[in-house]
């Protein structure tokens, strides 16, 4: 029933909770999901989802693949793989559950202010309960665009006193965002905010002056941080040196500002190209399993090195194969889909939008990174409640 909390919402509560306050804990909350859910599934026999089939092939192909050619990361391979199927979990989404799950969000982007900035105050760099400064980047780049959708949901409502409170928090979490310095989650919030921008616009949620005007106001924020990060980050000050012609394009410059990321590249390619030279088909297929780069060959990045993190496709071909590359390529398609095509018919959809949020950034951010990340069981558990939202007003 519609307005009463039931034992799934509490569920979602505390999972969203312990995802700031201890990956452990969190951990074990998913494990608490998949549980129900396979109760669940073995009542109903059945499982739903946009998703489905790549979430699917992912998990079971990561596992699979590590069992098969790195068993001793099998713990690894369940946590990377198994755990995205909390996507199937069924979760109510009426309109006062997903309000109550977008305000737990701001409320947790509120209490974490403090602590970050007095983080970045006393050690020089951003912190929030757990993590370092790629989590906090990740965590203010969805909660400005969170913020945002809830301020415009409001502006809509007539309640312009709200709205102007959550458009300042939508700055000041932007200004967390930046000073995070991590450029995958700062990649991943300007792509996002872009492609919000046309969804409102598709939507006539904003005329064309307001269109207009938003992207300005967002390429002026990103120029303001750009100057920022030239002035306070080596990476940022290399790519400056290099487009002020300082500095000539080469190996080395675009490896001190990849982080080594052409190095492993490289080191990467001559997995794949390996593979084709001895016929390795099953590799190729389906990867050499998480953490691979642990046993596989390396001549350019660091002995110690645990995966080859560099561009996703060369990262995610090694460990899962071209079938896991495909997975993935599968949820970037189907999810960026969903979000371009979501109908707004009344101003409650706007703030239902923030449930996409999570997700996006990160599969923006995984472009230079991975697909899979601490976190990302919960980004697909809300981008499904969004999904089956926005599915359950078009059936109506």
């Amino acid at each position: 029933m519609a307005g009463k909390i039931n034992l799934k919402e509490i569920y979602i509560y505390l999972l969203i909770i312990s995802a700031f306050v201890s990956i452990s804990i969190f951990e074990v909350f998913v494990v608490i999901g998949i549980l129900w859910l396979f109760y669940d599934f073995f009542r109903e026999r059945k499982l739903s989802g946009g998703l489905k089939i790549p979430v699917l092939t992912f998990s079971f192909t990561t596992v699979i693949s590590t069992a098969l050619f790195f068993p001793k990361m099998i713990s690894k391979a369940v946590e990377e793989g198994l755990f995205q199927i909390l996507y199937f979990l069924k979760i109510d989404s009426n309109r006062e559950s997903i309000k109550r799950v977008i305000f737990t969000f701001l409320t947790i982007a509120v209490l974490l202010i403090p602590l970050v900035i007095y983080n970045y105050i006393t050690l020089g760099r951003t912190k929030p309960i757990w993590g370092g400064e790629f989590e906090v980047g990740q965590f203010y780049g969805m909660f400005t665009l969170i913020s945002f959708f809830v301020g415009l949901y409001y502006f809509k409502e007539k309640n312009k006193k709200v709205s102007s409170v959550l458009f300042i928090l939508s700055v000041i979490f932007f200004a967390v965002l930046i000073i995070s310095t991590k450029r995958s989650p700062i990649l991943g919030f300007l792509l996002i905010s872009y492609l919000t921008f046309f969804v409102m616009y598709k939507n006539r949620l904003v005329n064309k002056i307001a269109f207009w005007g938003l992207n300005l106001f967002l390429s002026i924020a990103i120029v303001s941080g750009y100057a920022y990060l030239s002035k306070t980050d080596e990476r940022f000050k290399v790519l400056n040196s290099i487009i002020l012609g300082k500095e000539k394009i080469s190996y080395e410059t675009l490896n001190r500002f990849s982080s080594g990321r052409i190095g492993i590249g490289l080191d990467g390619i001559n997995i794949i190209k390996n593979d084709l030279k001895e016929g390795s088909f099953l590799n190729l297929l389906i990867g050499h399993g998480v953490r691979s780069a642990i046993y596989l060959p390396k001549h350019y990045s660091h002995a110690k090195l645990q995966r080859y993190e560099s561009v996703f496709i060369i990262s995610e071909f090694i460990e899962k194969g071209v079938i896991g590359l495909i997975a993935i390529l599968a949820i970037f398609y189907l999810a960026f889909k969903t979000f371009l095509t979501a109908r707004i018919t009344d101003s409650f959809d706007i703030l239902a939008l923030g449930l996409f949020v999570p997700l996006l950034i990160h599969l923006i951010g995984s472009i230079f990174t991975f697909f899979w990340d601490a976190l990302l069981p919960m980004y697909l558990l809300l981008f499904k409640i969004g999904e089956v939202y926005f599915r359950s007003k078009s059936e109506t």
